[in-house]
């Protein structure tokens, strides 16, 4: 049992591998996440990698932005503050504009590393209370590569792929087990694991009507996280020198589950600027009614010969449905030009809202997915400095923000008191901040 306890430990060290995106909740890039990411119709830098891939053939000049995000639930399920990791690392953009003939077109990667986890993977019951939406949705590395041309007087396309993997492993023992004395078993262990790439799309449409008018229009592919770790042993069933109850013996457990889902998005865009006063607005239709039961699936195999109709093994749970809903999600952003760029050193302040209401519906059944509405805020400051040095003639910006998602209370109450789990609440607070650097050559 020991090796057997040692080989998972191992597997599941293995498994936090898993790539995804965590932007969906706290943002990418400080002067975006500042407007509460209200961004679709502003991008024209690395962050439109995320929010309309289109925006990225805005800009004529190469674009290289460097920050750093960090993000803090705190977060009680009935009054107890919940081990939530927070959600911190380097982000990192780059736009590579360039023209074939006439035809205007630009190329943009952009990055989001952890440096606390890259992935992190966690199972939890069905019935067991967890904060569905913070658990494991934002420990995630985020890639994302696009292009974008130019089509005609102000009108703009992109598209590219946002990168994944998903692990599927399994943990093997072979060798013999003891019928008398299972402490004298001997089984070897060896491990298998595997790291499938998934990629998932996403689209962008841009028309800048006017100087001061701009439309946006963005589609977000869903992907599925999928896990998949099985368990094997294949052995002989005797004791040390007898004759083998069981010459070839096998045992297969294969336990699926969804780590991560992720709802295709529609976003419809617009901003508009008057004299110093830039207003942005997003409104996100998310399909959160395809996600599937947050629980692991057992389907076991069992082949001891001619003992193996006499063992009857238990059929896999059926899990109901959780009846999520679908949402849409309005955001509104603001920036006041404080200081003109007229001389070497140009301020803008920056102001966002973004309401998200949560999709998960009241839990009075088996499942306990502790969830709450959000409500979240943010200020930022963007400075730009002109003609620094003759190295770097062109500008050059440092933008930050702060934020702060607010979790009302909300109750659950269970429909059996019976329950084991109870009626619980959910309340509490994120805390964001962030800083970036944005060089033009």
């Amino acid at each position: 049992m020991k090796r057997v306890v040692l080989a998972a430990l191992v597997v599941s060290a293995l498994v936090r591998r898993a790539e995804a995106n965590p932007i969906d909740a706290f943002g990418y890039g400080a002067r975006a996440a500042a407007l509460g990411s209200a961004y679709s119709a502003v991008a024209d830098d690395s962050a439109a990698n995320y929010y309309n891939p289109a925006g990225l053939a805005r800009t004529t000049d190469l674009r290289i932005d460097v920050g750093y995000q960090f993000a803090r639930p705190l977060v009680e399920v009935s009054g107890q503050r919940q081990p939530l990791l927070d959600t911190r690392g380097l982000t990192a953009g780059v736009v590579l504009p360039g023209t074939i003939g006439p035809v205007r077109f630009a190329f943009g990667v952009s990055l989001f590393l952890p440096d606390q986890h890259v992935t992190r993977i966690r199972v939890l019951s069905f019935d067991q209370p967890r904060l569905h939406m913070y658990d494991n949705r934002t420990q995630r590395l985020y890639l994302a590569a696009n292009l974008a041309v130019h089509i005609y007087r102000g009108l703009y396309v992109g598209g590219g792929l946002a990168f994944m993997s998903r692990s599927s492993g399994t943990v093997y023992l072979r060798g013999r087990i003891g019928i008398s004395d299972p402490e004298r078993s001997e089984l070897t262990p060896s491990i298998t694991q595997d790291l499938l790439a998934i990629r998932y799309p996403q689209v962008g449409l841009l028309f800048a009507a006017t100087p001061n008018l701009s439309l946006g229009l963005t589609y977000r592919h869903r992907f599925a996280l999928d896990l998949e770790q099985g368990f094997q042993i294949d052995a002989q069933v005797a004791d040390p020198g007898q004759r083998p109850v069981v010459e070839k013996g096998s045992l297969k457990e294969l336990a699926r589950s969804v780590d991560l889902f992720q709802p295709w998005q529609l976003v419809a865009a617009a901003a508009a600027r008057f004299s110093r006063v830039l207003v942005s607005f997003d409104l996100t239709y998310a399909r959160w009614k395809d996600q599937p039961p947050p629980a692991a699936v057992f389907t076991l195999d069992l082949d001891i010969g001619q003992l193996t109709d006499l063992v009857k093994l238990p059929k896999s749970k059926d899990y109901p449905p959780v009846g999520f809903r679908d949402l849409l999600i309005p955001a509104v952003g603001v920036e006041w030009r404080a200081i003109d760029a007229a001389g070497p050193v140009s301020v803008d302040a920056r102001a966002g809202y973004r309401y998200e209401a949560s999709p998960i519906p009241e839990q009075d059944g088996e499942s306990s997915l502790g969830d709450s509405d959000k409500h979240i805020f943010s200020v930022g400051l963007g400075v730009e400095l002109s003609e620094i040095t003759k190295v770097l003639p062109r500008p050059i910006a440092f933008d930050g923000y702060v934020g702060l998602t607010y979790l009302p209370t909300r109750s659950f109450r269970k429909s059996d008191p019976r329950s084991a789990v109870g009626d619980f609440t959910v309340a509490g607070n994120v805390v964001q901040t962030g800083i970036q650097t944005r060089l033009s050559f």
